[in-house]
């Protein structure tokens, strides 16, 4: 049998640590219990050349199926660019955003392409499969995640 001799200071540090990094998520957030009267319009900002970004409050299923709408009209099989422009468009940020990737190992392209970002505590699936949109909410992975493996 081996012996592994712990360390209690380290694991006093550990926890020390873990105990002070918990706090911030105790307190309470400075947000406004609700949105003040145009306080949606004022929340989204302009974005290179008079594009408007829809602010958190407008990023919901309805304004993702409205991107990816948009989008399959001109793109009925967008690459992975043309999905995160379409969330990026529905107000979700592109580091935010996991998308499938856009062809296969064998160099093939895909039948569709989803796109996912997590918004209220749920993962926003959007898809794009021959020209039809589908969007959906499903849980967020014990990864923290919408995809399992890395499609970031």
């Amino acid at each position: 049998m081996i012996r592994v001799r712990r360390n209690s200071r380290l694991s006093g540090v550990t926890v020390s640590v873990l105990v002070i990094g918990s706090l911030g998520l105790l307190a309470p957030a400075a947000v406004p219990a609700s949105p003040l009267p145009g306080a949606r319009q004022a929340a989204s900002v302009l974005q290179g050349a008079g594009t408007m970004v829809p602010a958190a409050a407008e990023r919901t299923p309805e304004s993702l199926s409205t991107a990816l709408e948009a989008l399959a009209a001109t793109s009925p099989s967008p690459d992975r660019a043309m999905i995160l422009q379409a969330f990026s468009e529905a107000g979700f940020s592109g580091d935010s955003v996991e998308v499938s990737l856009d062809i296969t190992p064998t160099g093939l392209a895909v039948d569709s392409i989803r796109g996912a970002a997590i918004e209220d505590g749920s993962c926003l699936f959007g898809e794009v499969r021959d020209g039809a949109v589908s969007v959906t909410t499903l849980p967020v992975l014990d990864s923290g995640y919408c995809f399992v493996g890395d499609q970031r």
